[in-house]
């Protein structure tokens, strides 16, 4: 048994959100498509005897209060091992508070990986389920890809991938909370485009324009009453010759979808030298 093991771990967008209504137990049904995107966390195990769980990196609470160590704990309980732990070194590069879910998809990364690192080959939905109790966007994370997501975010059904485009991906310097944002979402204000049956069909056909013309994200109408950079970065993006341009999650990120290499390499340079408070990734 390898005693070591390294997960890239990849953010992701989404296409398109939209919320249904608010459980009694806090959480929120929803239907969104989920894509991910080639911007890496590096997720580094290693097993230890002594039964105890160390997090290393920068940035980022080193405690139990991280998803990457409840992730462990979670697994080593599932799996009924003991005196089994592990230390976890995170070279983290997906921001916090950009709705790139990068704390879920280290814990993701954790639960693959013990499971590879241990040989008990635990089905996908099982390695899901153990997800799904700490986090909402962590089942998507161990599937990876792109999605239809319901319920809570744990009702996923794949989909094919996008055909080839690139993301231009800004995220401004402040961050906001997911929970905030939740808590003070008008579930009235729906973007009137926003049509999520005709995105998931239109990606089945491969269809760019029809997902364009009905991506949205509800979560916006509560963001950008504390965050005036998501609209700025939206309507820069276009500006700069996206198809479309949306906020990821809760934000704070935004990213716009371009069809060709020369124009988003253009929109780059431009968006930096516009936007110097902005981190950027094109991808």
């Amino acid at each position: 048994m390898n005693n070591s093991i390294t997960k890239q771990c990849r953010a992701k967008i989404n296409l398109a959100i939209d919320v249904l209504n608010r459980r009694p137990n806090g959480y929120h049904d929803v239907r969104m498509i989920m894509q991910q995107v080639d911007i890496f966390d590096t997720v580094k195990i290693d097993l230890r005897s002594d039964g105890k769980i160390v997090l290393y990196g920068e940035n980022m609470p080193l405690d139990d209060t991280n998803l990457a160590y409840r992730a462990a704990q979670a697994y080593f309980d599932s799996v009924e091992i003991k005196n089994i732990g592990c230390d976890i070194h995170i070279d983290k590069q997906i921001p916090m508070g950009a709705g790139m879910a990068g704390g879920s998809t280290d814990a993701a990364g954790v639960i693959n990986g013990l499971d590879e690192l241990l040989g008990k080959d635990m089905s996908l939905e099982n390695r899901m389920k153990i997800g799904g109790k700490l986090g909402a966007d962590i089942p998507f994370c161990i599937m990876g890809g792109c999605v239809l997501a319901e319920g809570i975010g744990d009702v996923l059904t794949p989909l094919p991938e996008l055909p080839k485009v690139y993301y231009l991906i800004a995220k401004p310097e402040q961050s906001v909370s997911t929970k905030w944002v939740y808590k003070h979402l008008d579930f009235t204000q729906k973007p009137k485009n926003l049509n999520i049956d005709a995105i998931v069909s239109a990606i089945r056909k491969g269809d760019l324009n029809e997902i364009y013309k009905n991506m949205g994200n509800i979560l916006e109408n509560s963001t950008t009453t504390i965050c005036s950079k998501v609209e700025i970065y939206k309507s820069k993006m276009t500006e700069l010759g996206a198809k479309v341009s949306l906020m990821s999650g809760s934000g704070s990120a935004v990213f716009g979808i371009f069809e060709d290499k020369a124009d988003v390499n253009q929109a780059f340079e431009l968006f930096k030298s516009a936007h110097k408070d902005a981190e950027l990734w094109l991808v």
